[in-house]
């Protein structure tokens, strides 16, 4: 009868806590970080371009806002510049909100940059329940 020899650090069990890998932790710290900084970089360039469609979309309302004035009556100018403000201030809290979000990502990006692995695993893997 032939029997399979296994190495020895392979255990019964079927579960992944039981395998024993050889890698050093410094290795997967790396990609942790790697994945993290991918991570915020993609996040960066969508709030970004966030930003430019909400501003493109407050430069469409004033020139809108512009063209309706030219043409209306007292009354209507009224009427017409309290939608507009209205749009106004929407706009820009929208903006403001998209360009602090953008900071922090900044922040984190370059707290990652700089720190590289020694900022805790805890606290990435904090940061990626938030996101989700």
């Amino acid at each position: 009868m032939n029997t399979l020899s296994l190495p020895l650090n392979i255990r019964r069990g079927g579960s992944d806590t039981n395998l024993n890998f050889d890698v050093p932790d410094g290795i997967l710290d790396f990609h942790k970080v790697k994945l993290t900084a991918d991570s915020l970089k993609q996040k960066i360039l969508k709030v970004t371009e966030q930003i430019k469609i909400e501003q493109t979309s407050r430069d469409g309302n004033v020139a809108e806002y512009l063209k309706l004035v030219n043409n209306a009556d007292k009354q209507q100018a009224g009427r017409i510049k309290q939608v507009f403000e209205k749009k106004n201030q929407k706009s820009a809290h929208s903006i403001a909100q998209l360009q602090k979000k953008l900071e922090q990502y900044h922040r984190k990006l370059r707290e990652i940059e700089q720190n590289g692995a020694s900022r805790s695993s805890k606290d990435i893997s904090k940061d990626h329940l938030k996101d989700i």
